[in-house]
């Protein structure tokens, strides 16, 4: 009986080591997530961050940062953490994703949709959204 259950526990255990490498070579063939671009993002504007959010956006230039003050700002007013929000793909093809983020606003569920390019191997965030609600 012994033996019998060492060998199910090994079989267990060697199933969820092929699946975690499936994921991590599925992962490496898919290329950079469009999620993180979101994510860093949303962390630029939630901590003021004016440089950070230019490293993410498809036109560096078009970040003013007095507007990524003003995001933090109410942010804070709003007692919105991003650590919260929920990032998903809802949208991708080719070299063009979008992104929902999902987070609540004292009993309110709200979501974003967002615009993400692949830019020189690099998901970049198109400054405003689409839209929310």
């Amino acid at each position: 009986m012994g033996l019998r259950a060492l060998q199910v526990v090994a079989l267990g255990v060697a199933l969820v080591l092929a699946v975690g490498a499936g994921r991590m070579v599925h992962r490496h063939f898919e290329g950079p997530d469009p999620v993180d671009a979101v994510r860093a993002a949303t962390m630029a504007y939630a901590t003021g961050d004016c440089a950070a959010l230019r490293r993410v956006t498809v036109d560096p230039a078009t970040v003013r940062c007095a507007d990524v003050r003003s995001v933090r700002d109410a942010y804070r007013d709003e007692g919105l953490r991003p650590s919260t929000f929920r990032y998903v793909v809802v949208a991708r093809d080719d070299d063009r994703a979008t992104v929902r983020i999902s987070y609540r606003r004292g009993q309110d569920a709200l979501h974003e949709l967002v615009r993400v390019h692949l830019k020189e191997d690099a998901w970049k965030v198109f400054p405003a959204p689409l839209g929310g609600g």
